[in-house]
């Protein structure tokens, strides 16, 4: 069948009185083969039949509108691709599973399609599945990070493409449910939404489909070209439709979205919708989160310990006073607001149990200092003129050191000996960050910047002199964050280009590569220690909140 023409798309749309708009995408573009590749639904006839036989409904109490991206926080993970491979199945169970968690245990996951997809008793293969058997494969297997088997990597050299890997210690890592079943009524579909959380379904996609770009699909011209897994993450009264999230990719569709009338496609009258309740986490090695610490925040978050199972984190609120949020070993709490006008994010260090030093540059640029000892002192100004967000660490008693970029774009220090603050000194570089630094011991300073090429630079303190600038390599995006956890051991984190959180480690002989931990930032990463082996890393989300993510070795 040839491309639908946009033109008569458009013009048969205004004649039926359609209420959504087409446009040319990358998939209204495919060949139908190429179309049908994507559309991943094997239906099984019996386990269809027992879904939808008719039964008793319960009382409706559903709200007149729900979106999960807007319930009390976002808990609808961002839009992924699943490429040419018929995986729709896999992906739409999965972002329902990472919704229930956030939901239901308040963490920000990111888990690996491709695990359920090529690891699973489906194969590894492109070919599709039913909705049932992916959700009974992860209440057996779970599904692991994303970190674990990135989606793209089924299809690297070598062959065979696509593939299954199992990393080490990848059972450790998996996410599994409990419970899932299906919902044929429509009252018990709105009730689940309204109460519970985000569902799959299956819907027919007809050619126009293709084209959708906004409003309230429902089928015009075009032939029925197969069936596709979609999250349902809501619905509207008002519009009469169902809203969804679709797998191929953030350039179609409304950033990735669709709504759909009642009753369309099959989507609530052929099919039911399947569900996945119970959401049970790793046993608590490894990497763990993301966990939403809500709060309104405007700037990276600046973390530290100053004992066993303590953090304290602080940020720019919407304010610009800094923000103050803290765990005591059984509980989050806070937010407390310590005042100030401020730009860019404030850092934090202690040098002593119930110490805490904070640091933030002002509007006239210069740093200012605040710190708590049984009580809140006012601010202080330190001087100076930046041009970047601080960075602060303590490498024994009364002892602080403070960096950050001037107005040269060289890094600069400040350091308090315990008798009077000493500085500005430059120590060079061209920064295109604010740096990032980490002490190991006593009389050792690391630190990392962004340089001008985008990659990581360290420069560190060996107790008698200054090294020179090292280049990490990597590709940031913004400014690093820096911790150790012991002796002769750094973490260093980044965002990369992708959005995601990166990480490199210092292990006493050798710089590690890059890890990729998943997440969707938008600020860089404060990083704070309270034992050894354990890391707790912090960032803005893209909806103003704050993410927590962990690792316990």
């Amino acid at each position: 069948m040839p491309v639908l023409d946009i033109q008569t798309l458009t013009a048969d749309l205004s004649h039926a009185r359609a209420r959504w708009q087409p446009r040319h995408t990358g998939h209204s573009n495919l060949s139908d083969a190429a179309k049908k590749n994507l559309l991943g639904v094997v239906v099984d006839p019996a386990a269809l039949a027992a879904a939808m036989a008719p039964q008793a409904s319960a009382a409706p109490n559903f709200a007149p509108a729900v979106d999960w991206r807007n319930r009390n926080g976002n808990h609808v993970t961002p839009v992924k691709d699943q490429g040419g491979c018929g995986s729709c199945v896999s992906f739409c169970t999965t972002a329902t599973v990472e919704s229930m968690a956030s939901i239901e245990k308040g963490q920000r996951l990111d888990l690996s399609e491709a695990d359920l997809h090529f690891c699973s008793s489906h194969g590894a293969n492109c070919n599709g599945w039913w909705p049932d058997q992916a959700i009974a494969q992860v209440k057996v297997r779970g599904i692991p990070d994303e970190g674990s088997f990135p989606y793209s990597a089924a299809f690297e050299a070598p062959p065979p493409n696509p593939k299954c890997i199992v990393v080490p210690g990848r059972d450790e890592k998996a996410v599994k449910v409990t419970t899932s079943g299906t919902l044929s009524n429509v009252v018990d579909r709105k009730n689940y939404l309204t109460n519970v959380g985000p569902c799959c379904a299956v819907m027919h996609v007809f050619n126009d489909f293709f084209s959708y770009a906004s409003g309230v699909y429902h089928h015009v011209n075009g032939a029925d070209m197969g069936l596709h897994c979609v999250q349902v993450i809501g619905y509207s009264e008002a519009e009469s439709c169902w809203i969804c999230k679709n797998s191929w990719g953030s350039s179609w569709g409304n950033g990735g979205y669709f709504k759909i009338a009642y009753g369309e496609a099959g989507i609530d009258t052929e099919f039911p919708f399947w569900t996945a309740q119970g959401v049970v986490l790793p046993s608590g090695r490894g990497w763990q989160g993301w966990e939403n610490l809500g709060g309104q925040i405007t700037s990276k978050p600046s973390a530290v310990s100053w004992g066993p199972n303590r953090i304290d984190v602080v940020a720019r609120g919407l304010d610009s006073a800094v923000w103050h949020r803290w765990w005591d070993g059984s509980a989050w709490r806070g937010w407390e607001s310590l005042g100030g006008q401020i730009q860019g994010a404030p850092a934090i260090c202690a040098w002593a149990s119930g110490r805490l030093d904070i640091f933030a540059v002002g509007l006239d640029h210069r740093l200012y200092h605040k710190w708590y000892q049984g009580g809140w002192s006012g601010w202080e100004s330190l001087g100076g003129t930046l041009s970047s967000d601080p960075a602060a660490v303590s490498w024994g008693p009364n002892r602080i050191d403070v960096f950050a970029k001037g107005m040269d774009q060289a890094m600069w220090h400040l350091w308090w000996d315990g008798t009077g603050w000493h500085g500005w000194e430059s120590l060079g570089g061209g920064l295109s960050s604010a740096p990032a630094v980490s002490s190991w011991s006593a009389n050792r300073l690391d630190t990392f910047v962004r340089g001008c090429d985008m990659h990581l630079w360290h420069k560190w303190w060996d107790g008698s002199r200054w090294s020179n600038w090292e280049d990490l390599g990597g590709v940031l995006s913004d400014g690093p964050g820096a911790e150790s956890w012991g002796p002769n051991r750094i973490d260093v984190f980044y965002p990369g280009q992708n959005s995601h959180m990166w990480h490199k480690w210092w292990d006493g002989s050798r710089w590690s590569g890059e890890e990729d931990l998943g997440g969707t930032l938008s600020s860089g990463v404060g990083t704070s220690s309270w034992a050894e082996g354990r890391l707790d890393c912090f960032v803005e989300g893209t909806d103003s909140a704050m993410y927590h993510k962990w690792y316990v070795r």
